[in-house]
């Protein structure tokens, strides 16, 4: 017994030196770790949730929701509040308020309230019951002091009858 200890222990340097030349020999790797925030079915949630990474709605909530990446409202998601992210997925129900540089509404989605962005879109058969205002992107909207700045580039653009015209020769 004493003898298959030693010859293990004679190998295991050679084994470990080996290991070593090869950890040196290759960098190691960046792994780049995805964060989401899963508020599952079934679940509801009274309260405000404000995080750095995505988020998905499966289950109920009742309150704010911010997040610097994205949100999204899944088939069976419900919320009541206002959501603010750089990008919105609505394919369940919101009611309430979005704030984001770009909304979508899929086929399944509802939203009954305001959405201030930049990008919206609507899919077949996904419903919008509300307000809806043109933003300027983050980093300006940063730089702009009050309400009244933001509609000057808007009208800029020209009148309503001259944008109806352009929507309606697509």
């Amino acid at each position: 017994m004493f003898k298959a200890k030693k010859k293990t222990n004679e190998f295991d340097p050679i084994k470990n030196e080996l290991n070593l030349s090869i950890t040196e020999s290759t960098p190691p790797k960046e792994e780049r770790v995805i964060k989401e925030t899963l508020i599952a079915k079934g679940t509801l949630l009274s309260g405000e949730i404000s995080n750095e990474s995505d988020v998905l709605i499966e289950g109920s909530v009742v309150g704010d929701i911010r997040s610097s990446r994205s949100i999204r409202i899944g088939r069976e998601g419900r919320v009541q509040g206002t959501l603010t992210a750089d990008k919105i997925t609505i394919n369940g129900y919101l009611q309430g308020r979005c704030e984001a540089t770009a909304v979508k509404i899929l086929s399944q989605g509802r939203l009954d309230g305001d959405i201030h962005a930049s990008e919206l879109s609507i899919e077949r058969g996904g419903i919008f019951n509300g307000n809806s205002q043109y933003t300027i992107e983050k980093a300006a909207k940063n730089t702009v002091g009050s309400s009244k700045d933001n509609v000057a580039p808007l009208l800029s653009l020209g009148s309503l009858e001259d944008s109806a015209k352009v929507t309606n020769s697509k």
